[in-house]
């Protein structure tokens, strides 16, 4: 690549990067809890299908999914810490980017107070439900339970 070519598309990046970080306008988002356990459940979605597209079996542990959290290093922290239990050895039934492919009854991963609470629960095909305790206890998991760590 030529000098210039390169010193233009660092500038161009870092001219959107900035303009990236102002924001389009002086309008606050509020999320609710709700709307930010959902894109803590998509992260930790992210990084199984990642996993699964570069390996032919699905993650047993937290150590398999280390190394290919690369694009969604929240989602993997979120399982690290525990706050997202996983159930580990569950094969998707697709890789496709969009989720949802199919009608899963099975749960794929939950915030840590589901069992207790309810709440929104990944489902095998990568969508997200809210469930109650009672549904939840009662939900296939996709695979098996093991220790975050």
């Amino acid at each position: 690549m030529r000098p210039w070519i390169r010193r233009a598309s660092v500038r161009l990046f870092a001219s959107l990067t900035l303009l990236g970080l102002m924001g389009c306008g002086s309008k606050n988002v509020d999320f609710t809890p709700d709307q930010v356990e959902e894109s803590r459940l998509r992260e930790v979605s992210q990084v199984l299908r990642e996993y699964q597209l570069f390996n032919p079996k699905p993650p047993k542990s937290v150590k398999d999914i280390q190394a290919s959290a690369g694009s969604s290093p929240g989602g993997f922290e979120l399982i690290k810490s525990g706050e997202v239990v996983v159930c580990w050895g569950a094969s998707l039934p697709d890789t496709k980017e969009e989720p949802g492919s199919g009608d899963s009854k099975e749960v794929l991963a939950y915030l840590k107070k589901v069992p207790q609470e309810g709440g929104l629960v990944l489902m095998l095909d990568r969508t997200v439900r809210n469930m109650t305790a009672e549904e939840f206890k009662a939900a296939p998991q996709a695979g098996t339970l093991a220790p975050a760590k």
